[in-house]
């Protein structure tokens, strides 16, 4: 990725506001997708001999506070919302690939939600073990090349979306990190649509869809 391209910068920084925050009391958050994808790749500083290695940097969060555990080998993170009409249902999905198994996470997806109070009826949190083949209509509505391969239009900011359902996309798969904000992108709202109904299917308890 070139991130002297203003839509690449703005990838990565929505990526970093996507990801959940720490909160009291709870264990660092991980840093954003965009940072961690590929970490285990990036090689050892080579201290020249008879130079002292550096001196570790201490955790501006906590002393001695716990590392986030490894990635998996494919995760993969949408933020998508209901229709633009109507009450506002936005979702943050995470899957982590084990095997021929699913970790799914469902929460609240959007940062506009942080001040839910936990156990309200607007906060959804769920994690659920899914087989891949329990996951095959959310990958078939995922992987339609409007949503996942289709080049990443303008990420300039629309007022309003435009009236247009928002959703972003991002996964790191064997170090590789990949993204795409269809925020705003007119070709992309009907498998939107089609794609936020699997959403739904899989969220516990969920309002109906718009």
């Amino acid at each position: 990725m070139d991130a002297s391209d203003p839509d690449i910068r703005q990838l990565l920084t929505k990526s970093e506001m996507l990801t959940p925050r720490q909160h009291v009391g709870e264990a660092p958050a991980d840093a954003s997708l965009a940072q961690r994808c590929g970490e285990e790749d990036a090689e050892a500083e080579i201290v020249p001999a008879g130079h002292p290695a550096a001196a570790p940097v201490t955790d501006w969060v906590s002393p001695g506070a716990p590392s986030p555990p490894p990635l998996p080998d494919e995760r993969y993170i949408m933020v998508i919302a209901g229709a633009p009409t109507g009450p506002s249902h936005t979702r943050r999905v995470q899957i982590d690939i084990d095997g021929d198994r699913a970790r799914v996470l469902i929460s609240n997806g959007d940062w506009r939600h942080a001040g839910t109070t936990p156990g309200s009826a607007a906060d959804i949190r769920s994690e659920q073990r899914l087989s891949l083949s329990a996951l095959a209509p959310l990958r078939e509505a995922w992987q339609v090349p409007e949503l996942w391969s289709a080049n990443q239009r303008s990420g300039v900011w629309c007022a309003g979306h435009n009236g247009l359902r928002e959703a972003f996309f991002e996964a790191c798969v064997h170090g590789r990190y990949y993204a795409r904000d269809r925020a705003c992108d007119r070709n992309a709202q009907e498998p939107l649509a089609q794609l936020w109904k699997r959403v739904v299917e899989l969220t516990p308890s969920s309002k109906p869809a718009h």
